[in-house]
């Protein structure tokens, strides 16, 4: 588990690359709502490693800038090296990967793009104004040329098909909603968080890309 916690965002690579295949392969035959769903979850990959990896610093901006707290040390609360794994792992391969699967289930399928689009407020507006940065904080580039053109092909797509009801979107509003309260909230930032965590990020992870050093010269 200890190499999973420290290269699960390395490790996503791969389905990253498997996808990017079939997504070539398959693409004559594949119809849009799923060659969209597919290339999300592509991108979801992408996001997690540009957050986690490179440039990284994501563990620092979270808890030093965007969630500090005085409670334990910042190498490991509000995230740890486990909370941060669960979360976004769980996220990606239930959230992202189920509408490949059920394309037509259109809620499915908008909480994803939904909540993709959504991130270009925290990763474009409000993060970067926390650290430092005009307009980019990590994660953004996935978000800026990934889910956000994404979610307007999908609306475009759906809409223009008539496929779009508001069952769907009450259902996709009731989804996100129940995934950040209670998976996120309640299991990733609640159950799996302590200030005690054993679970600490490595200093090379913490200081990675020199985001924690740039947080605490502003404080």
């Amino acid at each position: 588990m200890k190499f999973l916690r420290n290269h699960w965002y390395d490790i996503g690579l791969v389905p990253m690359a498997a996808t990017l295949i079939y997504i070539i392969v398959s693409w004559n035959t594949t119809e849009m709502l799923q060659k969209i769903a597919l290339m999300n979850f592509f991108v979801i990959f992408w996001h997690q490693f540009e957050e986690y990896r490179l440039p990284g610093g994501e563990p620092a901006i979270t808890n030093l800038a965007m969630q500090p707290s005085d409670k334990g040390t910042p190498d490991c609360y509000p995230l740890n090296q486990n909370n941060a794994m669960v979360i976004n792992v769980v996220a990606a391969y239930t959230v992202y990967l189920l509408p490949v699967f059920l394309p037509n289930i259109l809620w499915l399928g908008f909480m994803p793009i939904l909540f993709g689009m959504s991130q270009f407020i925290m990763h474009g507006i409000l993060t970067p104004r926390k650290i430092g940065n005009k307009i980019y904080s990590p994660g953004f580039c996935a978000v800026f040329f990934g889910h956000l053109p994404l979610g307007i092909l999908w609306f475009y797509y759906t809409i223009s098909n008539g496929l779009l009801g508001w069952t769907d979107v009450l259902f996709c509003l009731i989804y996100q909603a129940a995934f950040i309260a209670v998976f996120m909230r309640k299991i990733g930032y609640g159950l799996l968080a302590s200030p005690d965590s054993k679970y600490k990020f490595p200093e090379e992870e913490f200081e990675r890309s020199g985001y924690a050093e740039r947080i605490r010269k502003m404080r």
